[in-house]
């Protein structure tokens, strides 16, 4: 945890009570005590630092100092066919530490169909992923996390006409730096065993530019962030 986190509803006049996992990381993992000083943000808003004021049963209490806004979000959507449920807590939270703004989870021809009825896929689920990854990126900001049963209907609804800055992320095509051109806004990376053909030319029909992050062929957890991070530094190369 590089960032604790804390509801606005649970702060009264900048202080808040821990009782939950984030109590027992305090104690446990970082050993604060009374007049310690830590990292802290309000999710959705400001970041700063948090005074360990008390620990006793009642659990820890904390007061909240504001030192101004955290880092922007990454301008990034990530259009993510369904990974294998084993791992997509940690896609998500890879996700969560870039700041991504949204993730639509969705359906596509290789992706087994059990998987899109895991329990991982709960709500509240994809939430603490969330979270647990914004802890670790040290960023107030949670992507938006939908998930779709067919590929198509997303496509349709939130892709029905070409449009700019986005990118498919595809083996062998050309490299991300030579697809980016005025900057990227939505990212589509297939499963495992890749788009299948068909998927690829509709993908295109809406104004999707293949692209690859290099030779190597990867899992899909290594390939979310190695294609976030590739697209965090062609950014700042802009």
């Amino acid at each position: 945890m590089n960032l604790l986190l804390v509801e606005p509803a649970e702060l009264r006049e900048g202080r808040c009570v821990l009782t939950d996992r984030r109590a027992v990381h305090l104690r446990g993992v970082l050993g604060v005590t009374p007049g310690s000083i830590i990292k802290m943000g309000v999710l959705g808003g400001a970041i700063g630092t948090g005074e360990v004021l008390a620990d006793d049963p009642s659990g820890i209490a904390l007061h909240f100092t504001s030192t101004g806004a955290p880092a922007p979000q990454m301008a990034i959507d990530l259009l993510l066919a369904m990974p294998r449920p084993k791992v997509l807590a940690r896609v998500i939270e890879a996700c969560a530490a870039f700041a991504i703004r949204r993730i639509d989870l969705t359906n596509a021809w290789r992706v087994d169909k059990s998987y899109l009825k895991s329990p991982k896929l709960a709500p509240a689920a994809l939430a603490m992923d969330a979270r647990l990854g914004a802890e670790q990126g040290a960023t107030t900001h949670l992507p938006e996390i939908h998930v779709h049963d067919r590929l198509m209907e997303l496509l349709d609804t939130r892709f029905a006409t070409p449009g700019p800055g986005r990118l498919l992320a595809h083996p062998h095509a050309p490299p991300i730096e030579r697809a980016v051109g005025g900057g990227a806004s939505v990212l589509a990376i297939g499963p495992e065993g890749g788009w299948i053909e068909r998927e690829l030319e509709t993908f295109k029909e809406r104004g999707f530019i293949p692209c690859s992050i290099g030779a190597p062929i990867l899992r899909t957890e290594s390939a979310v962030s190695a294609a976030l991070g590739q697209l965090m530094l062609l950014e700042r190369m802009r």
